[in-house]
């Protein structure tokens, strides 16, 4: 500012005026520093000094200030896009799943035909109808790793929506037949832990 160019030119000014006290042509280093040392003993001239310093310090921070929420505008707009990707990537990997269920409970025996176990649940402890096909199944298999002390779960893929469906409506009668078998919608791992954090918060 125009204040601070004069206060620095006056600081200037006065500083020469010590050290033109001495024959200038005759100083050496030494004198030169004892004599720039005395004129920065002067109060006034070490607050011209401080202010100078504070002012840049000011302007610098202010600078760093605005650099900082440009940056963290743009971290915030990521972060917005990256939420958005996120929850498109998951709808649309819960929608390759709408064919499918997920059967838990299910007791794991050595050698099962999963698929034929599968259509025996659907079409007798179900009791669906008109009854399920080895059609109607795109495919079957157990998830996870073995477990000794819980069966691994079941992901069952329809070829259609209305088989998946056909067999969702009659769920309910699993319980006589099954009573520790459920059956699920097959839902992504995102939208699997909100559930269960919902659960959990009604307990």
């Amino acid at each position: 500012s125009a204040f601070y160019s004069f206060a620095a030119k006056h600081m200037i000014t006065r500083s020469k005026s010590r050290i033109s006290e001495k024959d200038s042509s005759d100083m050496d280093l030494s004198s030169f520093v004892a004599a720039l040392t005395s004129a920065l003993q002067d109060s006034q001239v070490r607050a011209c000094l401080s202010d100078i310093v504070g002012e840049s310090f000011r302007q610098e921070l202010i600078s760093l200030k605005a650099e900082l929420k440009q940056k963290d505008s743009v971290i915030k707009h990521l972060d917005r896009r990256i939420e958005s990707l996120e929850s498109q990537n998951d709808a649309l990997e819960q929608y390759t799943r709408r064919n499918s269920i997920r059967v838990t409970g299910l007791p794991e025996v050595e050698h099962e035909d999963i698929l034929d176990r599968t259509l025996k649940i659907v079409n007798e402890d179900l009791e669906v109808n008109p009854p399920i096909s080895i059609m109607d199944i795109d495919r079957v298999h157990r998830v996870g790793r073995r477990n000794p002390d819980r069966p691994r779960s079941v992901i069952v893929k329809f070829s259609t929506y209305r088989a998946r469906q056909s067999v969702m409506k009659m769920k309910k009668n699993i319980k006589a037949r099954l009573p520790s078998t459920f059956l699920y919608e097959d839902l992504t791992k995102e939208r699997s832990t909100f559930l269960y954090k919902a659960r959990q918060m009604k307990r």
